[in-house]
């Protein structure tokens, strides 16, 4: 039961990987490319001839084959790695390639971006994931999703992220963490940089 299938996403056709579970049918997968979340029902099978020829995508606890660099291999395009910005104490994350855990600033912390929460323990030490990864044909995609199963309510937008989602992250995006509030940003190379005198 625990083989892997391949489901066609409706909206985009991307072929994603998934291991097959009990329960998988009713569960909801949201499309790591398109951003859709649709029950598990409405992704049809992909045929065996679109499983070796089209592009394969990354989704958590399933496999993936779309081409990908690592952090050595990839293109010169760090300028369009995003950042995180946290609402109130003006703490900024420079993202990086590969994956970033955001978390509640904690002595045993593993997070790469710890934000300081006071005495509010609401936020996990370990909450968010965020992916940079370089996609070809796509550039850097940012991939957001929840780095455990039970944590408190996390949304991004208005959509509350599921353990499992994987979230593609667009510029201007807000993620809302238990207690903080984060805003996702893409810097603009074209942008006219201002001198401080």
């Amino acid at each position: 039961m625990n083989e892997i299938i391949q489901i066609k996403c409706p909206f985009c056709g991307a072929v994603l990987s998934v291991r097959n579970q009990a329960g998988i049918e009713t569960k909801n997968v949201t499309c790591p490319i398109c951003s859709h979340k649709n029950p598990f029902s409405s992704f049809r099978k992909a045929a065996a001839s679109l499983q070796a020829s089209e592009t394969h995508t990354e989704y958590p606890g399933m496999t993936g084959r779309h081409e990908e660099y690592t952090a050595t291999e990839m293109p010169a395009m760090n300028n369009s790695i995003g950042r995180l910005m946290a609402s109130g104490s003006g703490q900024t994350y420079q993202l990086k390639a590969g994956r970033n855990i955001i978390g509640r600033k904690w002595a045993k912390s593993t997070a790469d971006f710890p934000i300081e929460t006071g005495d509010d323990h609401t936020m996990s030490r370990e909450h968010l994931v965020v992916e940079v990864r370089y996609v070809a044909g796509k550039g850097m995609m940012h991939y957001a999703s929840l780095f455990k199963h039970q944590i408190n309510p996390t949304f991004i937008g208005e959509l509350q992220l599921e353990f499992g989602d994987k979230v593609i992250l667009n510029n201007g995006d807000t993620l809302r963490l238990p207690g903080t509030t984060l805003r996702f940003e893409i810097p603009d190379e074209d942008a006219t940089q201002i001198n401080q005198a």
